[in-house]
């Protein structure tokens, strides 16, 4: 019909706030997040830690506040914690790539509990935090790694309620992938998913590719990477149903049931398609899928796209 579902949610998670009925387990999560950075409980030397960890396992260098670096990569929490091959696998692509690109330790955290709580306020603490470090180090572009709901607040809030967002190019990692394959910056194994564990099939996120438009990249990839074994799930694009994990339902427990209702509806379509793989541009897809893949005894594999195309750069 048209209606703008996310933002009037967004409006009524915004009285709530102010009314002081934030779920508990996600209000916790936010305090944490002001007072340690990150809702995960990752500070600066759990931050660095990982990354140390992180560059000497997968044998990857990650550039730390390099000063005049085009590009300030930000990752989220659940990557670093949960998924640290995703920020491996970017690392790899973006060096090969040879994109002048690097991390802050002031602007660690690209998550944003301040906006699924619905608090300007917070919101905007989270987001300044960003853009500082992003000045700090000279750079022009911000690369909002696999959140959906950091790209939303960042490119688009933060455009119209902090003037200094609009100093900087504002893109998800979906967009630099599509256009690093696209100019030949990086080049693919073509059919490199094929004959690899039957049907392939992609997730399309809420905040990533139905609002932000990232949708034609991951096609183009997977066209490249798995001609034969990607298969789309009905519907998608613009018409994709969310995982049910999204705006930090995934964090509230009570939400649980629902959650996993929401979640069959995914099981359906995956099945439907007959796909064994499921792939995706967001971390918070990720981690529901994953938890409704084991919920559910699901013999699926889920992985995300900067992970596939990692593995099938031409070296």
């Amino acid at each position: 019909m048209g209606i703008d579902l996310g933002s009037l949610l967004h409006g009524v998670r915004a009285g709530l706030a102010a009314a002081d009925m934030v779920p508990a387990e996600l209000m916790a999560a936010v305090n944490k997040q002001v007072k340690e950075g990150s809702p995960l409980g990752m500070t600066a030397d759990v931050w660095d830690q990982r990354l140390e960890w992180v560059a000497d396992e997968w044998e990857v260098e990650i550039p730390r506040d390099v000063k005049g670096a085009d590009t300030m990569v930000v990752f989220s929490s659940i990557e670093v914690m949960k998924f640290p091959t995703n920020v491996a696998a970017i690392a790899k692509v973006l060096n090969k790539a040879g994109e002048k690109w690097t991390v802050s330790s002031k602007a660690r955290e690209i998550v944003n509990f301040g906006f699924y709580e619905g608090s300007e306020e917070h919101t905007k603490l989270f987001l300044t935090r960003v853009l500082e470090g992003a000045k700090e180090l000279g750079v022009k572009r911000i690369v909002v790694t696999e959140c959906g709901h950091a790209y939303d607040a960042l490119r688009w809030h933060g455009a119209n309620w902090l003037p200094e967002a609009n100093n900087f190019e504002i893109i998800h990692i979906t967009g630099v992938l599509g256009e690093l394959v696209g100019s030949g910056r990086i080049k693919l194994k073509p059919g490199f998913f094929d004959g690899k564990g039957g049907t392939i099939t992609f997730h399309d996120a809420c905040k990533i590719q139905r609002k932000g438009g990232h949708i034609q990249e991951p096609r183009d990839i997977l066209k490249v990477l798995a001609p034969e074994s990607f298969k789309e799930m009905t519907p998608n694009r613009e018409e994709s149903v969310c995982c049910g994990g999204g705006g930090g339902v995934i964090a509230i427990k009570a939400a649980d049931p629902v959650r996993y209702a929401a979640f069959q509806l995914k099981i359906d379509q995956v099945n439907t398609v007959g796909a064994k793989t499921v792939t995706m541009t967001c971390s918070n897809c990720r981690l529901q899928y994953t938890d409704g893949v084991e919920h559910f005894k699901l013999d699926w594999k889920v992985t995300g796209l900067a992970q596939m195309v990692a593995d099938a750069l031409v070296e």
